[in-house]
């Protein structure tokens, strides 16, 4: 079997071990290391013996969140806790109970590390946030056995060796570990709030622009890291995801374990790769920069996935404006580089007036700084793309699919489509603003970065892509 082959089985960890090896002869990627999964209806009920197989001794700290849960009516944990204490002492953890909506931020990975140490085994029994915890917390505390119950088809950070975190405000995507083991019970995830799974989709379509800013900036000499076969194999599996829509949108069974599949091999894929660039480009960025803009306010923060969905009928429509107006004979290369000194101003300005601290400014100066540099040693790598532009504008054309097949996708599933129809909506001059400046919160090079050095990024131009996308019902 190789990766290019469709329907590559995520539970099938042997053949998936031998494809990726037969797909990478150097050895670039880096090694799986989670030694099972589960996807089924009776998934919950292998967890005691998931546990005896990785245990080395009898307390097993069970970790959750303070959000009910319900499975066949039941309290799923509640449930949990009955089936390990069966053969096991088990503590239950609850991590985050004092706050109204739990953040991955030093507060709870502290909280969560107490809870862990010395544990022969943990269980995280929840969502992509407390799992994400879990995974910094259990790295800390020496790595003991882990074992993920997801609850919801949410995100794909469950089956991946990464942790998104709050650090000074701005979310910080941070190496972690792989669990060990990873039950996707299928009636718990069928069960949870429809606006979760709504979300998991959102977040999966990001295949459709995120792969495209991964090879973009290999093509441009800014990041090394990309290889070819994770994306084979997400296409393999996933690459009709916006023709299963209507059925996740009615929770049939088969694409609601179709979707649930993708997301287990997109964490996978982000894992061996050693880099999420793969599933989280400059959609990811839109909704970091709401999500940033949120916490700095004191607002709600909105779903992530439902952000990530719409955020990416806007830079499908963004890729559109390049695929059809980028001519190389009209571009001065020499203004493609702009000073180190100008652009700190720039980027300290866009965020000063969320935060007069200055402390995201810094922080996103740090990152934005390495980018920049990298940047401006890439000039002969730009000069190549340009000259070869009709080529890798047919290569990049593969990976990327239009905003309207975008939208219609999230409209079958149920999910939102435009910035004001998101849960809190979210106000036309944050959406512009985050917009406009989500490439400066980070060192990762994506179609953004591209565009604003060739002058093209400003007002105008992003108020075309909202109307082009269709994310937004008027201008300001």
């Amino acid at each position: 079997m190789s990766l290019s082959d469709k329907l590559v089985d995520p539970t099938d960890l042997d053949a998936l071990h031998e494809a990726l090896r037969a797909s990478d002869p150097e050895g670039r990627l880096a090694p799986l290391g989670i030694r099972r999964i589960e996807i089924g209806t009776e998934a919950l009920y292998l967890l005691p013996e998931a546990v005896s197989e990785l245990s080395q001794g009898p307390r097993v700290v069970l970790v959750v969140d303070a959000t009910p849960m319900r499975r066949d009516g039941k309290d799923l944990k509640a449930e949990a806790e009955r089936l390990l204490a069966r053969g096991f002492e088990v503590e239950r953890a609850v991590i985050g109970a004092h706050h109204t909506r739990l953040h991955a931020d030093e507060q709870a990975l502290n909280e969560a590390w107490a809870a862990v140490v010395g544990a022969d085994c943990v269980v995280v029994v929840g969502s992509g946030t407390i799992t994400d915890i879990c995974k910094v917390a259990t790295a800390r505390a020496g790595g003991m056995p882990l074992v993920v119950v997801p609850t919801a088809a949410s995100v794909d950070g469950y089956s991946d060796d990464v942790s998104v975190v709050l650090k000074s405000g701005v979310k910080r995507t941070i190496p972690s570990r792989w669990p060990d083991v990873l039950l996707a019970d299928l009636p718990t995830i069928v069960e949870a709030p429809a606006n979760m799974t709504t979300a998991g989709y959102g977040d999966a379509i990001s295949m459709y622009t995120a792969p495209a800013d991964w090879y973009l900036a290999f093509l441009l000499g800014m990041d090394d890291s990309y290889h070819p076969a994770p994306i084979e194999m997400l296409f393999g599996y996933g690459r009709d995801l916006a023709d299963w829509a209507a059925g996740v949108g009615r929770q049939e069974p088969e694409a609601m374990e179709r979707l649930v599949r993708l997301l287990v091999l997109r964490g996978i894929a982000s894992g061996v790769s050693g880099t999420t660039a793969i599933l989280s480009g400059a959609e990811h960025l839109i909704s970091h920069m709401l999500d940033m803009h949120a916490g700095q306010r004191g607002l709600p923060l909105g779903v992530h996935g439902a952000q990530v969905g719409v955020a990416t009928t806007v830079v499908a429509a963004a890729w559109e404006e390049l695929f059809d107006n980028l001519d190389p004979s009209r571009v001065d290369v020499d203004s493609c580089f702009p000073e180190s000194g100008a652009m700190e101003r720039v980027v300290r300005e866009a965020f000063a007036d969320l935060d007069p601290s200055g402390a995201v400014g810094d922080e996103c100066w740090r990152d934005y700084g390495k980018k920049l540099e990298r940047w401006r040693r890439s000039r002969v790598g730009f000069e190549g793309f340009l000259k070869h532009w009709p080529r890798r504008r047919d290569e990049l054309r593969e990976l990327v699919a239009s905003p309207e097949r975008l939208g219609s996708a999230l409209s079958y599933v149920g999910a939102p489509t435009r910035f004001e129809d998101l849960a809190p909506p979210v106000p036309p001059q944050t959406v512009r603003w985050a917009i406009k400046n989500c490439h400066f919160m980070r060192n990762r090079f994506t179609v953004v970065d591209l565009l604003f050095f060739l002058g093209w990024w400003d007002d105008a131009f992003v108020e075309g892509l909202l109307e082009r996308s269709g994310a937004a019902r008027e201008r300001l």
